[in-house]
């Protein structure tokens, strides 16, 4: 099924996290989670354009790992739908500096190496999905 189920009305996520990474999503939604957030994750590129079309978060999480979901082309296409409003935060190896270069010529607004956003991931979190400080 790549149709996001509809949230109810005031309760749609405030962020979405494109990733296949099941150790690293955990670390994402629960981190979310405890700061008082909903993070979504999507596994395919049909889910998470139809995620961002329907829910416009405010943030997305681009796992650059994560292959093919997350592609130069795929990355446009959701930058594309999800408007000014939504800022794009890429994350991957620090020796991929391709991938992280690709990243930042697609549209993410943030691009970091893994461990720098696994260190600043709660003020990422606050932020990003807080609405009030972005």
């Amino acid at each position: 099924m790549n149709e996001p189920v509809p949230a109810p009305e005031g309760q749609e996520p405030a962020g979405l996290l494109l990733s296949r990474d099941l150790i690293f999503t955990s670390k994402v939604t629960g981190t979310a989670r405890m700061l008082g957030f909903q993070v979504l994750t999507a596994g395919n590129a049909a889910l998470a354009l139809a995620m961002i079309e329907q829910w416009h978060p405010k943030a997305v999480f681009v796992d650059l790992a994560a292959g093919e979901l997350v592609k130069t082309e795929a990355l446009v296409a959701y930058r594309t739908a999800a408007g000014a409003g939504t800022t794009f935060i890429a994350f991957g190896s620090h020796v991929d500096t391709d991938g992280l270069a690709a990243a930042s010529d697609a549209g993410c607004d943030l691009v970091m190496p893994r461990s720098k956003f696994s260190a600043e991931l709660p003020d990422l979190v606050k932020r990003h999905l807080g609405g009030a400080d972005r």
